[in-house]
């Protein structure tokens, strides 16, 4: 049987860690059919963080005792085409099939989801410095991402490295049938994943709330703290800050690159009409 691999790039914010947590929670039943995730069980979910470490013993490692495909996952990879490298030269000369998948959300939803990982990340260095976003208000960090968020580029560059199969991009709502495309679709999966452990996105409205804090002097920092603790506590519910101007602005900024990634690989990531 031709050995492969999938390869998952990303994207961030697009369920990269609900896949991982599946994976995970099912890679005894894939072991079984001949596919194997690897990962320590500590750690981020992903497996692939190292990817350009990557040698022939190791390659030969991950297709040990009859497994024939290999699954890989890490979102930050979205942007790091070149770390795959050693990896195109390593499948080039054995003949390993290398299936390059992507996820990707509307831009909006996915600023979003940005935006509150940049508060999660960098919580005590903003209210450090008492500067939420490095003292960007949110049209300007729309803007700086729409500089360097290129995602056409990236995935481009994916495609260069492998040339054997065409990239695939699909919306992250298409992760469970396109994964059981892709794995088999007679394994009896268990999608299943606790919420709480799929990192999910602080909402738009406690955001904007707990950066007002931290420009406030007169509020302790236990207080700011207090507040961001809380803020775990209503991810799941209505989001006010997510308001139609805000939308409408992500959405014209990056439509230029909404029509590069329609030309470039016939994916619509334009926000549908209500």
């Amino acid at each position: 049987m031709t050995r492969r691999i999938l390869l998952h790039v990303g994207s961030p914010k697009c369920g990269s860690t609900y896949l991982q947590q599946v994976l995970l929670k099912n890679a005894g039943t894939l072991a079984a059919h001949g596919i194997r995730y690897p990962h320590d069980g500590t750690g981020h979910p992903g497996n692939a963080a190292d990817l350009e470490q990557i040698d022939r013993a190791r390659l030969e490692a991950l297709f040990a005792d009859g497994t024939h495909t290999v699954v890989l996952s890490h979102e930050d990879l979205y942007s790091k085409a070149r770390v795959a490298d050693p990896l195109a030269a390593l499948t080039r000369e054995d003949g390993t099939i290398v299936q390059v998948l992507a996820f990707l959300r509307p831009f909006s939803e996915f600023l979003f989801g940005d935006y509150s990982q940049y508060m999660k990340q960098h919580f005590e260095t903003f209210l450090a410095e008492r500067k939420p976003y490095g003292g960007l208000d949110f049209p300007a960090f729309i803007d700086r991402r729409v500089r360097n968020l290129k995602p056409s580029m990236f995935l481009a560059n994916w495609q260069k490295r492998f040339t054997d199969t065409a990239l695939q991009v699909h919306g992250h709502h298409a992760i469970r049938p396109v994964m059981e495309r892709q794995l088999g679709a007679g394994l009896a999966l268990d999608w299943e994943v606790a919420h709480h452990s799929t990192n999910p996105s602080l909402r738009m409205a406690d955001c904007d709330r707990i950066a007002d804090a931290m420009r406030d002097p007169a509020l302790p920092d236990e207080a700011i703290r207090d507040m961001f603790r809380a803020a775990f506590h209503h991810t799941q519910e209505p989001d006010t800050g997510r308001t139609p101007h805000r939308i409408a602005r992500i959405e014209t900024a990056f439509a230029e690159e909404n029509a590069a990634l329609l030309a470039q690989f016939g994916y619509d990531n334009r926000l549908p009409a209500a």
